[in-house]
């Protein structure tokens, strides 16, 4: 089999598999809270399908260096955890680590609004702008992260998919309106987290692109102006409803730190830094 189709055959069985274990998630609570073995492999199938997203080189020009990172899973590590779960699972030390070495390396956190007004306003921004979102809407975030967050006054944008929202494992709907009214960004993450490019139904679009933000402004009293694509998975026409839908602007999760106007529906990000010297490596203070 030619190498080009062993590639294509890789990237289908990853995201296959992918599907499976969010399916499997959503519908079985048997394990403890804490065991989030599991879902973490959806996340290294993230990682592996957004890669198969191509860069431009055209759109990227004129552009700024603001890394967007994705936060997933903010817990304790486990003896039981596998190398997937190791590989983007952040300790709340590490975290708090993180967080703190941001301000005294002179990094400033910005909000998603900010790099918005940016491009379409002039809007000025910041020495060394950073930006810090999480995905999926895990309840350890608000258990281990938010309170973080709060202590070094730093704004960050949780992208959740609503199916989820209440469920065992996942923040609740007053959990979200706490970090609302501590100044955190909700963003959208549709309603059921699909491979959108895969879907073949408009109306089945409408509703996890559309129908999901009007759910979580209607339950948040908040505008929903961020949308992430799951699996960083998107076409033409599904950046056609993102921006019909309203949203000022979307993540993908292909590796760049450079944002441009002609990017603000495909926003570049990188997964966050397990460890505070990797971070601090990726990061440097000068």
């Amino acid at each position: 089999m030619p190498t080009r189709s062993l590639l294509a055959f890789a990237i289908a069985s990853l995201a296959i598999s992918g599907a499976l274990i969010l399916l499997s998630r959503l519908t079985e609570v048997k394990e403890p809270v804490e065991d989030f073995s599991s879902e973490n492999l959806i996340l290294s199938t993230e990682m592996a399908t957004s890669t198969s997203q191509s860069v431009s080189t055209t759109t990227l020009s004129q552009e700024i260096r603001l890394p967007i990172l994705v936060y997933h899973i903010i817990r304790p590590s486990y003896p039981s955890d596998s190398t997937a779960v190791r590989a983007i699972a952040v300790t709340p030390e590490n975290f708090d680590a993180e967080m703190g070495y941001l301000g005294t390396a002179g990094y400033h956190v910005v909000r998603f609004g900010d790099l918005e007004a940016y491009f379409t306003h002039g809007s000025p921004l910041p020495p060394k702008p950073i930006i810090l979102s999480f995905d999926d809407g895990w309840a350890d975030q608000f258990k281990y992260a938010f309170p973080i967050l709060n202590k070094d006054h730093y704004p960050a944008t949780f992208f959740v998919f609503t199916n989820a929202i209440g469920r065992r494992g996942f923040l609740t709907w007053d959990e979200l309106r706490q970090m609302v009214r501590a100044g955190m960004n909700i963003g959208d993450h549709t309603r059921s987290h699909p491979y959108l490019t895969t879907i073949t139904s408009t109306s089945t679009l409408l509703s996890e692109i559309i129908g999901s933000k009007q759910l979580l402004e209607q339950k948040l009293g908040v505008p929903i102006d961020e949308f992430a694509y799951p699996f960083g998975m998107y076409n033409s026409s599904i950046l056609s409803l993102v921006k019909e839908a309203g949203y000022k602007s979307a993540r993908g999760d292909y590796y760049h730190e450079g944002q441009s106007k002609a990017n603000l529906f495909i926003l570049p990000a990188m997964n966050a830094p397990t460890t505070t010297t990797l971070f601090k490596q990726r990061f440097p203070s000068f």
